[in-house]
């Protein structure tokens, strides 16, 4: 984990001074924020290591987080409601779902298709509720996104790239029939999104904002009702 982090302090300062400071920072928010907890959400997991089928792993990417720091400097920028699901794509071993509850969100949902990864993150909400009792609803539901069934409830669906783009074609498929179906306001918030060009110009997801921090580049969309 040392060897690691120093690789990444290393890669950072190739990017300039500001976006170093601010990578170099992320990594140390991400230790403090596990160690606070007693948590494990830092550790990546690669693709042929997850406990999905073939099929799935043609799809899938590997399990990385996105930084602590990250997440909240996202939220800071912009006025999400806190009614409503907040969802995670994709949640791994549940970082964001802990963080979007330190938030505020009344409800947070996350996504997951490897049963392991789905264990590690309820594991580490019950801790993080032993910790922080007054800690909004956070439920992990093992699940294939295509699988998933929207109910309207959905308020905020927050992801970090987790699938080709096939399968992310189609997840935006599902986002829009689940919008004419219970017309409301959402957001969709992507962390290094590789397929833009499958939202340029959308009709019902239109772009807010690009904002870039540290090694992160978030997409954010917005569909008013």
């Amino acid at each position: 984990m040392l060897m690691a982090a120093t690789e990444f302090v290393k890669r950072a300062f190739t990017k300039g001074p500001s976006n170093s400071l601010q990578s170099v920072l992320s990594v140390v928010d991400d230790y403090v924020f596990d160690r606070r907890h007693q948590l494990d959400t830092r550790s990546e997991v690669a693709i042929n290591d997850l406990d999905i089928s073939d099929e799935d792993k043609q799809h899938a990417d590997k399990y990385k987080p996105t930084r602590a720091r990250y997440f909240r400097k996202i939220m800071a920028k912009l006025d999400l409601p806190r009614e409503g699901v907040f969802v995670d794509v994709g949640c791994g071993k549940g970082r964001i779902l802990l963080l979007a509850a330190e938030h505020g969100f009344d409800q947070v949902v996350g996504l997951e298709i490897s049963p392991s990864l789905c264990e590690i993150a309820e594991r580490n909400v019950a801790i993080f509720r032993e910790n922080t009792p007054t800690a909004s609803s956070i439920e992990v539901v093992c699940t294939n996104i295509l699988d998933y069934q929207m109910d309207g409830s959905e308020t905020v669906f927050f992801l970090y790239s987790p699938f080709d783009q096939p399968v992310t074609k189609t997840f935006l498929k599902m986002i829009r029939q689940s919008l004419n179906d219970h017309p409301r306001d959402l957001w969709l918030i992507i962390d290094e999104f590789r397929f833009p060009e499958l939202l340029e110009d959308d009709e019902l997801l239109k772009q807010s904002l690009v904002y870039e921090y540290g090694s992160a580049i978030f997409h954010v969309y917005h569909h008013l009702s």
